[in-house]
């Protein structure tokens, strides 16, 4: 129910604070399970991906955000789960791990935070990797590109989802090049956004 009242709220701050240009909706899978991994700008990106998800997302959110009770219970209720992002958190991806098995969203930015700089993106960790070669759920990457400010443009690109495969290697080998795969599906559809590519 929160859920939904705060998607209602966020389509509605959406198009009143910016202006959010969405490319490639139609890659979106009608139905899960699936993880789905953008690169991080803003607190208003997980926003922004509840917005144009057809279904509800969990994501994965920095421990500290859970500190606060009351935050927390809002937090839990919007379906964020905590993860630490100074070790392996076994909670965490045991979690992703549940939500995907029922068929449903997880949602994580690779990064692990947000880039103070506007032009590149940071190296990706292997906790989206590692979810989809436990699961087999595929991965759907997206883009985010702008500057959130009032009415300012905000491009979005959803690619196509992929499957990332078990190598002959070890676990945390075929993770390591899954997330280079996960970060490379990203880099593309950012690339598409830069400026001086603008339709």
């Amino acid at each position: 129910m929160l859920y939904r009242i705060g998607r209602h709220i966020a389509r509605i701050a959406m198009k009143l604070l910016f202006d959010v240009r969405v490319e490639g909706s139609e890659n979106i899978p009608r139905q899960g399970p699936l993880v789905v991994c953008a690169n991080h700008i803003s607190w208003w990106d997980p926003v922004v991906l509840a917005w144009i998800m057809p279904w509800p997302v969990h994501f994965m959110a920095k421990r500290e955000l859970f500190n606060n009770r009351l935050f927390a219970y809002v937090l839990s209720k919007l379906h964020a789960f905590p993860v630490s992002r100074e070790k392996a958190d076994v909670g965490a991806i045991r979690t992703g791990l549940s939500v995907l098995s029922a068929g449903q969203v997880v949602g994580i930015f690779p990064e692990g935070t947000r880039q103070k700089t506007p032009d590149q993106l940071g190296p990706g960790h292997g906790g989206a990797a590692l979810l989809a070669l436990k699961t087999g759920a595929p991965v759907l990457p997206v883009a985010i590109r702008g500057s959130y400010g009032l009415r300012s443009v905000i491009r979005v690109a959803c690619g196509a989802p992929f499957e990332i495969t078990p190598g002959i290697g070890k676990l945390a080998a075929d993770v390591q090049e899954g997330s280079l795969q996960v970060m490379e599906a990203i880099r593309d559809l950012w690339e598409t956004l830069a400026p001086d590519k603008r339709a």
